[in-house]
C-alpha cells in the first residue's frame, strides 16, 4: 500500500519533470542577463490590490514591493527586524508606548510626502470595521494614537504585548497608504479604487492589472531608497505548473516556484537555471482530535509514535524540508525548547485501535497534501489500522469543524505558517484551547489545554523577555505532551530561476515570496 501510494505521486510529478528536462537547449537560449524587465508567474489571481484586506501569497509579492510598513523583517530569511520606514524607534519601560521615528524624504509615487498624520490614516484604515481587515487584530489592543510632529508617531497600548514589533514588521502588517487617495475616495474608505489601483512609497507601482491574464509592476523614480534593478517586473496568470515549466524552458518566464519537487530537482543539474531553497515558517503538521476515539490519549501516543518522520520527509519533500524537531515554526524559540520528539514504535497501537477506522482529512486543492496524506495512511495501515481519507474542499469547510467538532475527520494533515516569527503568532493561532473570545482561530479540532491558554496569555503580557520566552516554551511542551498536535516537517520555498539573476532575498514570514528590489543579474 505504501509503495502504491507513492507511485501515485511520481507518476505525476514525473510528467512535469519530463516537461523540465524535454526542451531542447535551443529553447532556453533566451535570458533576461540583459534584460530590465523581469517576467515571472502566479498559478491564481489575487483578489484585490488592496494592502488592508488583501491576505494570500501573490499578493504579499505584489503588494510588498509596492506598499511598506515601518519596519520589516531582515532579508536572508532571518527573524531579526529592522526600520523601514521608521529609521527608529523607542519603546516606554512599561512596554506601552511605542515611539517610531520616521525616515525624512519619503513620498508616495504620487509625490504626496509621508508623515505622521499619513501612518496614523493607514493603521486607523487597518481597525475600521467597515473595511473588516482580516490583519486587524494587529491592532485590535491600541488605546491610542499621537503625531507630535510630522516625523513622530507614538502607539499606545492598552497592554504590553511582547508580539507588537514582530505583527508591525510582518507581511501582513499595517502598510502606508497615501492620504490624498484615501481622502479623495473617503466615501467607501477606498475600497473600490483600491481594488485595482495601488498608492504606497514601495520601489515599484502596478500599472497593468488583467485579471486572469497579467499583471505589469513599474518602478517607482521617485521611491526613497536604492533603485530597484528591473525597470519592470510582470506577473503572467498561469494556473497549469506543467506550462509554467514550459515557458520557463522557452524563454517567456524568468522565475517560477511553488511547484512539484520532482520538477525542482530535475532542475537542480540544469546549468541554465538554478534551484534556491529558502527556509521559511511553513510547518507540516497533524491536527488530532481529543474527543471521539482519539479521547484516549494513549492511542493519540501510539499513532504519534506510528509516524517515521525522516521516512516520510525523504519520500515526500526530499531536501526541500526538514524533519521537524521542535512544536513551534523555525526561530520562534531557542534551540532543545519546546521539542517534539518521539520513538518510532508500531507494536502497540493495531492493540488500541481493535479494528477500528478512523479518518484523516488534508485539503483537497493541495496536491501535495494529499500525497502526505496517502503516506501517512499507508505507515498507519502497516501498523494495524484502517484509515480511510477525507478530502476537505475549499472555502469556509474546515473552519467550521470548530464550531461542530463531531462531524470533523479525527485528524487533519495541513502545511500552515503564522504572520510573523514571534511565538504568539503560532500558539494562539492552532493552540488556544478557549476559543470563545476569538482565539484559536485555527484551532480545527479544539486541540490545546487550559494551562497552555494561561502561559500564552502570560507570555504576552510580561515585560520580562527570558520569563515570556519560558512561558512559550512551556506551552510547547504542553502541547506535546497532549498529543493534540503532531509536526511532521520545516517546509522550505524553492524557486527556479534563470541562471544569471541573482540577489534572491527573502522574508522568514513570507512564503513564496521574494524580495524585488534586490534582484539583479551577474555581469
Amino acid at each position: 500500500m505504501k509503495k502504491k501510494a507513492l507511485a501515485g505521486f511520481v507518476a505525476s510529478a514525473a510528467a512535469v519533470a519530463l516537461l523540465a528536462t524535454g526542451c531542447s537547449s535551443a529553447a532556453t537560449t533566451a535570458s533576461s542577463a540583459g534584460s530590465t524587465t523581469l517576467r515571472m508567474a502566479f498559478s491564481s489571481d489575487m483578489t484585490t490590490l488592496d494592502p488592508t484586506t488583501i491576505y494570500q501569497y501573490e499578493g504579499n509579492q505584489v503588494l510588498t514591493a509596492v506598499y511598506e510598513g515601518l519596519l520589516e523583517y531582515k532579508g536572508d530569511s532571518t527573524s531579526e527586524i529592522q526600520p523601514l520606514l521608521a529609521e527608529a524607534y523607542t519603546v516606554s519601560e512599561d512596554g506601552l508606548t511605542y515611539t517610531f521615528t520616521l525616515r525624512e524624504g519619503v513620498t508616495f509615487a504620487d509625490g504626496t510626502v509621508m508623515d505622521s498624520a499619513a501612518v496614523q490614516q493607514s493603521f486607523e484604515r487597518l481597525a475600521d470595521p467597515d473595511v473588516a481587515s482580516q490583519m486587524s487584530y494587529i491592532v485590535a489592543g491600541v488605546a491610542s494614537y499621537a503625531t507630535p510632529d510630522a516625523n513622530t508617531f507614538v502607539v499606545t497600548l492598552s497592554a504590553p504585548n511582547s508580539s507588537f514589533l514582530s505583527l508591525i514588521a510582518s507581511p501582513f502588517g499595517p502598510k502606508v497608504i497615501n492620504p490624498t487617495v484615501l481622502d479623495a475616495h473617503s466615501d467607501d474608505d477606498a475600497l473600490e479604487y483600491l481594488q485595482r489601483a495601488t498608492a504606497g512609497t514601495g520601489p515599484y507601482e502596478v500599472t497593468e492589472f488583467s485579471t486572469g491574464q497579467q499583471y505589469t509592476l513599474t518602478r517607482n523614480d521617485s521611491y526613497w531608497g536604492d533603485e530597484p534593478y528591473y525597470e519592470a517586473v510582470t506577473f503572467k496568470i498561469i494556473p497549469d505548473a506543467a506550462t509554467q515549466v514550459l515557458q520557463l524552458q522557452g524563454g517567456d518566464l524568468d522565475i517560477i516556484s511553488g511547484q512539484p519537487i520532482a520538477t525542482v530537482q530535475s532542475f537542480a543539474a540544469n546549468d541554465e537555471f538554478e534551484v534556491s531553497s529558502l527556509p521559511t515558517l511553513q510547518k507540516a503538521q497533524l491536527h488530532f482530535k481529543t474527543s471521539g476515539p482519539l479521547a484516549d490519549l494513549a492511542l493519540r501516543e501510539a499513532l504519534r509514535s506510528s509516524i517515521d518522520r525522516t521516512a516520510l520527509v525523504e519520500q515526500v519533500w526530499g531536501d526541500f524540508a526538514a524533519e521537524s524537531t521542535q512544536m513551534y515554526p523555525v526561530d520562534n524559540v531557542a534551540d532543545g525548547l519546546a521539542t517534539d520528539d518521539w520513538e518510532v514504535d508500531t507494536s502497540t497501537l493495531a492493540g488500541l485501535v481493535s479494528g477500528a477506522s478512523l479518518t484523516l482529512g488534508y485539503l483537497a486543492d493541495q496536491a501535495q497534501d494529499k500525497q502526505v496524506a496517502e503516506a501517512l495512511q499507508a505507515q498507519w495501515q502497516e501498523a494495524g489500522v484502517d484509515i480511510t481519507l477525507v478530502p476537505i474542499q475549499g472555502g469556509g469547510e474546515i473552519y467550521g469543524y470548530s464550531s461542530d467538532v463531531a462531524s470533523a475527520p479525527d485528524m487533519i494533515y495541513e502545511a500552515s505558517y503564522p504572520d510573523s516569527a514571534h511565538p504568539d503568532a503560532w500558539a494562539r493561532l492552532f493552540w488556544y484551547s478557549d476559543t470563545a473570545a476569538g482565539n484559536g482561530v485555527l484551532n480545527y479540532l479544539l486541540g490545546g489545554v487550559p494551562a497552555a491558554d494561561a502561559l500564552m496569555d502570560s507570555g504576552l503580557t510580561t515585560l520580562d523577555a527570558e520569563a515570556s520566552a519560558a512561558d512559550y516554551a512551556e506551552v510547547g511542551d504542553l502541547l506535546h505532551d497532549s498529543v493534540s498536535y503532531v509536526t511532521i516537517a520545516d517546509l522550505q520555498d524553492t524557486f527556479i530561476v534563470r541562471a544569471g539573476i541573482t540577489g534572491l532575498d527573502h522574508w522568514l514570514p513570507a512564503p513564496g515570496t521574494l524580495q524585488l528590489k534586490t534582484l539583479t543579474v551577474s555581469k
